[in-house]
């Protein structure tokens, strides 16, 4: 045991391979489970930069002058020049006596910092181009005009006598350089929103540890999975009609009937290999389908001629009588431990299928039990029932299935696909491991590969609406349902 749990420890903390395909299918799934909240992002992102783009837009307007450096005829020499003087024109143009006699040959007075000049030079060329940029259109043109009237002496003044002819003047347009394109910002702006979305999409992938096929188990045990349930629909009579998943409704999809009855054949044979009765079943979290496994494995074992009993365990929410209809049954588990009724009074019974419900009174396993009562309630049910089951509430919430889990011989745990993380999983199932009780675990409501993603829901699981105030656990709960039609009831 200290082995497994040293080996399920190096292979939680150990970095996986990367599977291109699984994280692509990681990426599928944040999009189809978040595709609102990632549009709404998308959208405030692309908006913002669109006002922020309006708010910071300011035109820009330009003229420009186009200088041969003639100094010695030999091409890489001026060529060289060429390149040392296109780089000395911010510091000349930045000079305050430059500027001033820029000033003082123009016939209107110009805000310092209204206007600024660029230059730009061919490697290997004798030409340089000086841009004179303002937001004013109507100080570009004088501006060129003066700057080509004093530059040459300030040339002069850094390098010695050159000789700098006059390529090329190209006056400011009105249109301005930066032209604005409320279409250019829409796009900058959803490029924006999307690389937000692929960074939150990319976080989601990196930090996503739920279980969703059966190596992603391994990091938890070395125990097989029993069985991948796939995540099924039935076929309803009305709209307003909802049924439950069990194998009894002739409605119930025959591949998902067929790897319920598997299960239910691998827990026969080596229950019956191991002289055991008394099957557990659990799971991590609320709405994962423990209790539609329960009821199910019970069925299925009927259908064997196995003289079969379910026991309620989950007091603090019961469902086992909701789905066989009969949620008003008055006496249970809690009566019976209590003094209130004897074994007889509790069972209800049709042919070889006998139900014990949870009882008249709600709360934890821990407060109800009487260890007595209990050991002589299952000594009475190993002596007349082939197979035992019972259901428990979640086991990463409460201490209630490891309390039941002791008068049990093995364990079935339920994980749903996608729903707890491995971390949860781990800490559900550690008792179970550490005492040798955990026959193995199914993958239930399994959406498969990248095809066959799906919502969650489609199964008619009984609503955990009395687990809504376990802290950030009220994300997994949802409202009580009404009562769902079975096909089949007691």
């Amino acid at each position: 045991m200290q082995s497994e749990t040293r080996e399920i420890t190096r292979s939680y903390n150990g970095q996986d391979q990367i599977d291109l395909m699984e994280m692509l299918e990681d990426y599928l799934r944040c999009l189809k489970k978040y595709w609102l909240q990632l549009l709404l992002v998308l959208i405030t992102v692309a908006a913002a930069t669109v006002t922020y783009m309006n708010y910071t837009y300011s035109p820009v307007y330009s003229a420009k002058i186009t200088y041969a450096v003639k100094k010695t005829g030999d091409t890489s020499v001026d060529s060289s020049l060429t390149r040392r003087l296109s780089s000395s024109v911010g510091t000349i143009t930045d000079a305050p006596e430059f500027r001033d006699e820029l000033s003082a040959n123009m016939a209107d007075s110009v805000p310092e910092k209204s206007f600024w000049f660029s230059s730009q030079y061919t490697d290997g060329a004798n030409l340089y181009t000086i841009s004179v940029n303002s937001g004013k259109y109507k100080y570009v043109d004088e501006l060129l005009d003066a700057f080509q009237k004093i530059y040459p002496s300030w040339v002069d003044k850094s390098n010695g006598s050159v000789d700098l002819e006059i390529v090329d003047i190209t006056n400011a347009s009105a249109t301005p350089v930066n032209e604005y394109s409320l279409i250019d910002y829409l796009v900058k702006g959803i490029l924006a929103g999307l690389v937000i979305v692929a960074c939150l999409a990319t976080l989601y992938v990196q930090t996503l540890h739920t279980v969703r096929k059966e190596k992603d188990m391994r990091k938890v045990t070395s125990r097989s999975c029993v069985a991948v349930i796939p995540d099924v629909k039935i076929k309803k009579r009305s709209k307003s009609t909802k049924s439950q998943l069990l194998i009894s409704n002739k409605r119930i999809d025959w591949g998902y009937k067929q790897s319920l009855l598997s299960v239910q054949s691998r827990l026969d044979m080596q229950m019956e290999k191991n002289g055991q009765k008394v099957l557990l079943v659990s799971s991590t979290l609320p709405q994962e389908g423990k209790s539609h496994m329960s009821v199910n494995l019970a069925l299925a074992a009927l259908q064997n001629d196995k003289k079969t009993v379910i026991i309620d365990g989950d007091m603090r929410n019961p469902s086992v009588g909701r789905m066989f209809g009969f949620e008003g049954q008055s006496l249970g588990l809690s009566d019976y431990f209590e003094g209130k009724a004897d074994v007889e009074e509790i069972m209800i019974k049709s042919g070889n299928l006998s139900v014990i419900s949870a009882g008249t009174k709600n709360g934890g396993i821990s407060g109800i039990i009487s260890d007595s009562k209990m050991q002589d309630l299952m000594e009475y049910l190993r002596r007349n029932f082939d197979f035992i089951v019972i259901d428990t509430p979640p086991a990463g919430l409460f201490s209630d299935a490891d309390i039941l889990a002791k008068y049990a011989d093995t364990v079935l745990y339920v994980v749903r696909y996608d729903h707890a993380s491995v971390r949860e999983i781990q800490e559900g199932m550690s008792s179970f491991i550490q005492n040798n009780k955990l026959f193995g675990y199914v993958i239930n409501q399994s959406h498969g590969s990248l095809s066959s993603y799906g919502k969650y829901g489609k199964y008619g699981y009984s609503k955990y609406g009395h687990y809504g105030h376990y802290g950030k656990y009220k994300r997994y709960i949802k409202t009580a349902e009404k009562e769902m039609n079975t096909e089949d009831s007691l």
